[in-house]
């Protein structure tokens, strides 16, 4: 039995680690985007404001010829008209430094997520994050129901992030039930249909959402757990990982009555598989 609690233990400490790692590729993400927006405004308005000053400096000069004791901010004029132009060539330097570190954390990420894709057993994937969930189950809710259907195909996608998208999913859905009859799913199956979709969905008969709240879930920052130390960033990172497999997550709620988190992900194959590698390392 301590054997086993050990073993557990450790598994829960190595994927405890891929999570923050993952998450912490998601924010890098998030945060290159961010970087790559303010550099494009920066890159796009200095050369303008630059045209303006070459508009606006012969005004200046015929001044500064009729008038020789001139100042500028406490500089002579001509300190000023180089000190200026100075300033906008280290704007300009500063803003491509800018779009090049954002690009860089970008590709670094790309690269770290490609290298963990694989060719995966998806019912052994959610087996093992019920498996490292049951215990907190067990202690939170009455029923606890799998259901994976049995001739799940391989995909090609990132093991560790979808994990770390099936147990935050199955941690929330226990915080957010209570009482007697409380209960969780999770169900996955595959449509026959010419989409050829896999299903997998989490359920709770838990308190709900409202629906400025279901709006808001999937922002950065927005938690609903005001007792407790929910940072906000969950389904926020689960969302960011699921678009980055391709796929998309969508929320049924009723206040009151529970919620279902449903992933969709797209089977793919191998001629895919090779494009979207190519494209990767490509950008």
């Amino acid at each position: 039995m301590s054997s086993n609690s050990t073993t557990i233990e450790s598994v829960e400490e190595r994927l405890t680690n891929s999570q923050e790692l993952t998450s912490l590729g998601v924010l890098v993400s998030g945060i290159a985007h961010e970087l790559g927006n303010l550099s494009n405004c920066l890159i796009f308005n200095i050369p303008i404001l630059r045209d303006y000053l070459k508009k606006l400096i012969p005004i200046i000069d015929d001044h500064a010829r009729n008038h020789q004791d001139f100042e500028l901010f406490n500089m002579s004029y001509p300190e000023f008209r180089q000190d200026v132009f100075r300033i906008l060539d280290n704007m300009e330097h500063a803003s491509s430094r800018i779009s090049e570190t954002g690009s860089g954390f970008k590709e670094f990420v790309s690269i770290a997520s490609a290298e963990r894709r694989r060719w995966v057993d998806v019912g052994s994937v959610i087996n093992k994050s019920v498996t490292l969930c049951r215990v907190h189950m067990k202690k939170a809710v009455k029923s606890f129901e799998v259901n994976i259907a049995e001739d799940f195909p391989l995909i090609f996608t990132d093991p560790v992030a979808l994990e770390q998208i099936l147990v935050n999913l199955l941690i929330n859905a226990a915080q957010a039930v209570d009482g007697g009859n409380s209960c969780v799913k999770i169900n996955a199956r595959q449509e026959n249909t010419r989409q050829h979709r896999l299903i997998i969905e989490v359920s709770d008969n838990g308190c709900g959402m409202d629906e400025r709240t279901r709006e808001m879930i999937f922002e950065p920052f927005f938690t609903t757990k005001v007792c407790e130390s929910g940072s906000g960033l969950g389904l926020f990172v689960s969302k960011s990982l699921i678009e980055k497999m391709g796929g998309r997550i969508e929320v049924e709620s009723t206040l009151g009555v529970g919620s279902t988190f449903r992933i969709v992900l797209q089977k793919r194959t191998a001629a895919h598989v090779n494009i979207q590698n190519q494209q990767c390392y490509d950008e």
